[in-house]
């Protein structure tokens, strides 16, 4: 798994009625990179969070996205099953597009 997490951003300055702010900003980033938003739902291991499937066209592959407002956190991940060409070259650049949008840095969290 390829995983990269958002850290020291804005996100725990945000108020409960704020948050749909936030999934618009992401939302907004998701479109910019031209990707669809396949599946949107809340992990159950994860109460409270908002998960994305994303993919880009008909492309095999799958880029996965989860804001977990309730623990300020927000993170992309690629699935060793779910691994593609697009995810693998995009999953840095895009998540670097979120951190910059909430103020945060950038973590990998493969090691």
């Amino acid at each position: 798994m390829i995983k990269y997490e958002i850290v020291n951003s804005k996100l725990p300055q945000t108020k409960s009625l704020d948050v749909d702010f936030v999934i618009e900003e992401i939302e907004e980033i998701i479109n910019t990179y031209g990707l669809n938003i396949t599946q949107k739902t809340t992990l159950s291991t994860l109460k409270g969070s908002i998960h994305y499937h994303l993919k880009q066209g008909k492309n095999a592959g799958v880029l996965e996205l989860t804001y977990w407002a309730s623990k300020h956190r927000l993170w992309t991940e690629i699935h060793d099953n779910r691994l593609a060409e697009w995810n693998k070259d995009l999953i840095v650049p895009f998540t670097q597009a979120l951190a910059d949008c909430f103020c945060g840095e950038l973590i990998n969290e493969n090691s």
